[in-house]
């Protein structure tokens, strides 16, 4: 991402250009406060190890099982109308994930002291930078629109490709490059080639690129779309852009290592329709191709996913829907990666797939919000009642995983990226969740929520690959956020 420099150099061009130029100010402003009880979804409170295969998450420092964190999300989002031809769009925020965690920069390292005089002060050790998430031109002629930079892209029910518009999705999808933007009546035409990284040179050699094209047909008149995306993905031999790190028993320390060459295709499906109270869509992603040296050797990719949702309104006031999923895990059983990997803003329940529980146990080598959701099968019930300013919604989650460990077999360990023997068959069952909360509109900008999610463990996360597996415990959570649009 662009440093502080360029992002000070971008609001002094913003100011300077407020004089003569119309500029849209948008942007999302939300803190939140979370209670994780039971993070671990054991009833152990001390730390087996790191048995190969196992499901256990690591204690942080003070051994606490319950994760306790308050964290803010923020995006500043300028337009500037140029003329009638272009325009210059721009998101800036902060931190990682569009914002960062209370109470994370607050020490005082860069002041000189004894240890008394810095323990009574909070300044901010100012060391976060900036962060332009998007800049990008759009030129608008009269046979297509051509958008120019970083900027972010949406298809289909957001599985994978999710541009991140809602007020709490922490990541947006991006093109760095060019994508042309073509109408021709009912029917919507985007190619598009993006530079994804460059590498450690300003050549060919240490690039990764990608390059595609969708095609929607969306008809209001109908209610009813389709679309397919085709996309394809490329690094070179000696590009360091992508690593993977098998964190298992066999070597829980081992160190990063390059993919080295990848070829990897994507062909997303798409279809939506209405039949006046009632809607439902559809979106299947599927990979295929070579994504190098996963497992040390060239490695073949061959996951794909099944979403389905559908809503039904039964009044104003009340509206019904379900959401299935099937999203593919890997077997363990050959050269071939099978997992898929949902958007990390794609999600279904309060707390099955939401967070990274290794981000609260050491969240300073993963964030908590770094969680996809993945070899899972899953069905979920819900409702929401609106009534003037009150959004109250409730729902019924239950989820099994799509591959588990076999007796015998060699098995993968989502957890930690690694292959190995099982000596015991692990149980599918994730877990059934039960979900509630609700949503205030103060008014038009500013919306104050509460959720709370209430997890009946599943015996998969028991597993630990020995004749004695943790016993689960049930997990709850407790969340409360406001958030201001503007």
């Amino acid at each position: 991402m662009f440093k502080t420099s360029i992002v000070t150099s971008l609001i002094l061009l913003i100011s300077q250009s407020a004089f003569a130029l119309p500029i849209d100010w948008h942007g999302v402003l939300g803190f939140d406060t979370t209670r994780l009880d039971s993070y671990r979804r054991i009833e152990s409170t001390t730390f087996g190890g790191n048995t190969a295969g196992s499901q256990e998450i690591e204690l942080p420092n003070g051994k606490s099982v319950n994760g306790n964190w308050q964290s803010y999300i923020f995006r500043l989002q300028p337009n500037i109308v140029i003329n009638d031809s272009a325009t210059i769009k721009a998101e800036l925020s902060s931190g990682y994930a569009r914002g960062g965690f209370v109470g994370d920069n607050s020490t005082l390292s860069q002041q000189s002291g004894t240890a008394n005089q810095l323990y009574q002060y909070n300044f901010s050790q100012g060391d976060d930078e900036l962060v332009v998430n998007q800049l990008y031109a759009e030129l608008y002629s009269d046979t297509a629109t051509y958008v120019l930079g970083r900027h972010p892209q949406h298809f289909g029910l957001g599985a994978v490709v999710d541009s991140g518009e809602d007020t709490w999705d922490r990541f947006s999808y991006l093109r760095d490059g060019i994508t042309v933007k073509i109408k021709l009546g009912n029917f919507k035409i985007e190619p598009y080639w993006t530079r994804v990284n460059a590498g450690n040179s300003l050549t060919k050699g240490t690039r990764t690129k990608d390059y595609g094209v969708s095609l929607v047909y969306d008809s209001v008149d109908r209610d009813m779309a389709f679309g397919i995306l085709y996309n394809k993905k490329q690094t070179t031999q000696a590009s360091s852009a992508y690593t993977t790190t098998v964190d298992g028993a066999s070597d829980p320390n081992s160190a990063a290592t390059a993919l080295g060459a990848t070829d990897v295709k994507m062909t997303d499906l798409y279809f939506k329709k209405s039949f006046g109270t009632f809607d439902f869509g559809i979106e299947v992603p599927i990979m295929s191709g070579e994504i190098g040296s996963v497992f040390g050797s060239q490695t073949a990719y061959k996951g794909q996913a099944i979403i389905v949702e559908a809503n039904y309104q039964a009044s104003n006031s009340w509206s019904f829907g379900a959401n299935f999923g099937k999203v593919n895990g890997d077997d363990g059983l050959d050269n071939t990666v099978d997992a898929m990997y949902l958007n990390p803003n794609y999600q279904v329940a309060n707390l099955l797939f939401r967070y990274n529980l290794r981000g609260i146990a050491d969240s300073g080598n993963y964030n908590v919000y770094d969680s996809y959701i993945h070899n899972a099968t899953y069905f979920k019930l819900h409702a929401l009642y609106s009534r003037e300013k009150w959004r109250w919604n409730i729902g019924l989650i239950m989820a099994k995983a799509d591959q588990v460990a076999t007796a015998g077999q060699t098995s993968y360990n989502h957890l930690r990226n690694e292959r190995f023997t099982a000596n015991f068959t692990q149980d599918d069952n994730l877990g059934t969740e039960f979900d509630t909360g609700f949503t205030y509109h103060w008014n038009s900008e500013i919306a104050v929520e509460g959720q709370f999610g209430y997890l009946l463990t599943g015996d998969y996360f028991g597993y630990t690959n020995t004749a004695t597996p943790n016993s689960v415990d049930d997990s709850y959570i407790l969340q409360l956020r406001t958030s201001i649009r503007f």
